[in-house]
């Protein structure tokens, strides 16, 4: 039974950090799986909890290289055969403390474009370091492979919804809610959001606006609502413990990114049943299919979305049945099964070599 370990830098909130434990309990029945936090005091419970028992966990703790330096140890311990690395400081780090070993690395990448230092730091590993790099999306593969990684070293592998949740028909209300979720950086363009939702609220007076997030724009979007006069239709929740709960009593999702991978918060509002309003960035193409699940609206173009999210307030019947397509896209693409089997399928891969 081959040897995997999964490495983290930290384990907190964060997509990319959800994703790697449901690829621990994906492989947890056919390999021996440990899941290693290089910074052990940064670590949410419910993650933790979230781990199979079959899981064996490792962290460590110290400084900066104190810690590399256990990683370094582990490795020469215990030999894993394959180690599979989530974000640039642990893909760094992964190749680093497997060098000289017969441990190969595979690293990660989880958005479609990443900034300037990260970009040359991961494209360097997946040239010199890495056995292979998986990235979630085919835009991201594309993008990369054209800017100074190794193309053929770059495994495309969807993310992984889990549990995905039976088809929950929404109920007829007075109020239509839009909701987003989301960090609060520029990535996300909360801007066009809410300028999107002020437009559609002037032909529809039933609509409302969820935002739920934290981050570093936070005064500026609670600005653009008062600028744009939606506060008295508009709730801004932060870090809020309810997200499972304000999307399932949410009716239309909206994503206004300007680059993603693969969106795990437009997946979260999938397996809530709901159409998705998104902008054709990362592979969003991939999850919300013009005319069937939602629509898709060039990024910035607050009008046209606008315009989408009054004919869906305007018109349940619609934001049923593209919800139950939403559901059905899920259950046929994004699986935990489809996900393991990728995932088994590139350790043979690696390990045959």
């Amino acid at each position: 039974m081959p040897k995997i370990g999964i490495c983290v830098k930290n384990l907190t909130s964060g997509g990319a950090e959800k994703q790697a434990v449901l690829l621990a309990n994906s492989l947890a029945p056919c390999h021996q799986v440990a899941f290693i936090i290089l910074n052990g005091g940064k670590v949410h419970q419910k993650y933790i909890e979230m781990l199979s028992p079959e899981v064996n966990i490792v962290k460590f703790g110290g400084g900066r290289r104190e810690r590399i330096a256990q990683y370094r140890r582990y490795v020469k311990t215990t030999s894993p055969d394959l180690i599979f690395s989530y974000l640039t400081a642990a893909n760094f780090y992964s190749v680093m403390a497997a060098r000289g070993t017969s441990t190969k690395v595979i690293t990660g990448l989880r958005n479609s474009k990443l900034p300037l230092s990260k970009h040359i730091a991961d494209a360097l590993l997946s040239r010199w370091g890495a056995a292979a790099c998986v990235c979630n999306c085919e835009s991201g593969k594309r993008h990369f492979a054209a800017t100074g990684f190794k193309g053929s070293r770059i495994e495309v592998i969807p993310n992984c919804f889990d549990p995905i949740d039976d088809y929950r028909e929404k109920p007829v209300r007075d109020t239509v809610n839009v909701i987003t979720v989301g960090r609060f950086v520029a990535q996300k363009d909360y801007r066009t959001a809410v300028k999107a939702v002020a437009e559609a609220s002037r032909k529809c007076p039933q609509l409302r606006f969820t935002i739920i997030g934290y981050g570093e724009l936070e005064n500026q979007v609670r600005g653009w609502v008062d600028e744009e006069k939606i506060g008295g239709i508009t709730r801004i929740l932060i870090n809020s413990d309810r997200i499972a709960d304000e999307l399932r009593d949410a009716d239309i999702y909206l994503s206004t990114s300007l680059f993603e991978g693969i969106s795990n918060s437009i997946m979260e509002g999938m397996n809530a049943d709901m159409p998705v309003v998104a902008t054709p960035v990362g592979d969003n193409e991939a999850l919300v299919k013009d005319g069937v699940n939602g629509y898709i609206d060039a990024v910035g173009d607050y009008a046209a979305m606008g315009r989408h999210i009054a004919a869906l307030a305007d018109d349940i019947a619609l934001r049923r049945d593209m919800g139950r397509r939403s559901k059905e896209l899920l259950n046929e693409n994004f699986t935990k099964a489809l996900f393991a089997g990728r995932y088994n399928s590139l350790i043979t891969k690696i390990l045959d070599k």
